[in-house]
């Protein structure tokens, strides 16, 4: 797990100790590191940061301005309460779980577009590996 700015911002801070936190807790989770490119936005605080996995390593960088021409699979895009709720979602499958309260919830933000999932149905494995290693609970 790596910075690649030397001031990351706040979310890419948050992100980066999160997902490093989480692979240290569960090792088994260093599987779910494949190739592969997420941009987080917090569209409340206006800012964002983007996660680049690979099985050697994890990067985490405060998000290119918007005329940066880079590979981007996935990109989530919501407030930053909803960005949390994401975090805490119990999973199943790598996916908010219908049949717990929690998990509805995030279900129901995705489907009223409150949390933004672009490339969710092109990188579904990128969107649930992700997730998995995301996830606190």
């Amino acid at each position: 797990m790596r910075y690649a700015d030397a001031e990351p911002n706040g979310l890419a801070d948050l992100l980066g100790r999160l997902l490093e936190a989480n692979v240290e807790q569960d090792p088994a989770r260093r599987r779910l590191l494949a190739p592969a490119v997420i941009e987080v936005d917090a569209s409340d605080a206006e800012v964002a940061a983007r996660v680049e996995l690979s099985r050697e390593a994890v990067v985490v960088a405060n998000a290119p301005s918007a005329g940066a021409a880079r590979r981007v699979d996935v990109r989530i895009r919501a407030g930053a309460g909803d960005l949390l709720a994401l975090a805490g979602a119990p999973l199943v499958a790598g996916l908010p779980n219908p049949l717990r309260r929690d998990g509805r919830d995030v279900l129901r933000r995705i489907a009223n577009r409150s949390v933004r999932i672009s490339g969710m149905l092109r990188h579904p494995i990128v969107v649930s590996r992700f997730s998995r290693l995301l996830s606190v609970s």
